[in-house]
């Protein structure tokens, strides 16, 4: 089976229409998956004939844990990619499903203290037993690409449209002053301010900068 006509069969199997792309060569499919929704994605995959689990790759990019899942089907090679906020640090188990994950999982747990929620090994298995739970070897502090003299201009520019925060009681005071409650260069017009949100979702840049719109910060320091 080529890898085009697999990544037709997942799409038509996986939940929420993901849409799965060739990856490099051609006999590589990769599928980005909520990670809420793996285990729904790994049991879509092992409908397949000719399917064989190969390992789970843990990636830390400062922000969250990308989490590969690797198939190999008649051939190709299958990674189901999901990420795992470093804030929640859980995601759930595949060992019950997929048996041969269970000591990788363990590994990925114990080196970048992610939870896979429903596991059973609770001994640890690559670092000493004594080992400090909040020590993992290979994970990073949190942090994203805004250099830290830029953090509080970043969040200002996505929360509100200007790169300096206008407080409640300056606006009293440019009302009172006779001037415009909203500085000129903060965004005021809510349809403008609408549509440099969107295209901040569209281009990602958001979650690149790490933002979080409900709490309307960034989520480090």
């Amino acid at each position: 089976m080529t890898a085009e006509k697999i990544r037709q069969l997942l799409e038509q199997t996986l939940a929420k229409g993901r849409v799965a792309r060739t990856g490099q060569g051609k006999r590589r499919v990769l599928i980005d998956v909520d990670a809420g929704d793996i285990k729904e994605s790994v049991l879509a995959v092992l409908q397949c004939e000719r399917r064989r689990f190969v390992t789970i790759v843990a990636v830390d990019n400062g922000l969250d844990i990308e989490l590969l899942y690797n198939f190999s089907l008649d051939g190709v090679l299958v990674t189901l990619r999901a990420s795992v906020r470093k804030e929640t640090g859980a995601i759930d188990t595949i060992a019950q499903i997929v048996p041969g994950a269970e000591f990788v999982e363990k590994e990925v747990s114990e080196l970048f203290g992610i939870e896979f929620v429903g596991h059973l090994r609770r001994a640890n298995l690559v670092l000493p037993d004594d080992w400090p739970t909040t020590k993992r070897p290979m994970r990073k502090p949190l942090v994203g690409e805004i250099f830290p003299q830029a953090r509080m201009s970043v969040e200002n520019l996505l929360s509100g449209g200007a790169s300096i925060r206008v407080g409640p009681s300056s606006l009293l005071k440019r009302e009172k002053a006779g001037l415009p409650r909203v500085p000129p260069l903060a965004s005021a017009n809510d349809d403008q301010l609408k549509e440099f949100k969107d295209l901040v979702v569209r281009t990602g840049f958001d979650k690149r900068a790490g933002f979080d719109w409900g709490k309307g910060k960034l989520r480090y320091r």
